[in-house]
């Protein structure tokens, strides 16, 4: 019990702390670098679907971020900030809960509340 305590301790630490971003640019970023990660590392449980709209998102993300300047510089550190957090993740909790973990964050992240409009009447 008390191994399950510091490794859920360790994850947490671990998952929060190099990943939170100072700029829009930064969180651009690392939503490219996590989709990209979670796409190359994690089972496609919906399918090539699912992995084509990872990347669809992780491209629109690069193009803000590039958009706002980020450089490859930028890129590469994101990737490696990333990476870094989800090996943790994957040696602290195994496989399924880092991939299920970063998948959550990264549709967190990328969800926006949909506009409504009431219809025409004519």
């Amino acid at each position: 019990m008390r191994l399950v305590c510091l490794l859920v301790g360790g994850a947490t630490v671990l998952t929060g702390c190099a990943t939170t971003p100072s700029t829009p640019m930064e969180a651009h970023l690392n939503r490219y670098a996590g989709a990209e990660a979670v796409a190359k590392n994690c089972p496609a449980y919906g399918g090539y679907g699912s992995v084509a709209a990872m990347r669809s998102d992780a491209n629109q993300n690069l193009a803000r971020a590039r958009a706002l300047g980020a450089t490859e510089a930028d890129v590469a550190k994101a990737r490696q900030r990333v990476n870094g957090n989800f090996t943790g993740a994957l040696l602290l909790v195994g496989p399924m809960q880092a991939c299920n973990s970063f998948m959550s964050d990264l549709a967190w992240a990328g969800a926006e509340t949909p506009v409504i409009k009431p219809k025409k009447k004519m």
